[in-house]
């Protein structure tokens, strides 16, 4: 197995079930676009009750990660996400990366590349 150099680590708070079985078709294109990016490692998917599901991402390079998450299936699935509060009313995303090596590739812990702020929609947003 290669390598990560970079990791995603992300979830979204889904409004319903509903939200969910609306979901699933933008999701599945979204992981076939996903296995298919130069640098892809491995993905894993984790749940958080009652309506959160986040994901894991692993890339050989943050360049690697960052192609992905500007494609266009991955970008129509976070503006459905963020169109308003009937598919998903927060989330969060955080990225990490190995410093040093210029590949990203370095023998050391991951480090946060910037914290993110969560974010959330609709009547649990915070001004």
């Amino acid at each position: 197995m290669e390598r990560a150099g970079a990791v995603f680590v992300g979830a979204t708070r889904y409004a319903s079930p509903l939200a969910w079985a609306r979901l699933a078709p933008r999701w599945r294109a979204m992981v076939r676009q996903m296995r298919r990016m130069p640098g892809y490692v491995h993905h894993q998917v984790y749940y958080d009750p009652p309506f959160t599901l986040g994901t894991i991402g692993w890339f050989a390079t943050r360049e690697d990660l960052m192609r992905f998450a500007r494609s266009g299936v991955h970008r129509e699935l976070m503006q459905w996400v963020t169109d308003g509060t009937e598919n998903a009313t927060g989330g969060y995303i955080r990225l990490y990366e190995l410093p040093g090596a210029p590949d990203g590739r370095a023998d050391s812990a991951l480090t946060a590349t910037a914290p993110a702020p969560d974010v959330e929609t609709g009547a649990d947003a915070h001004p």
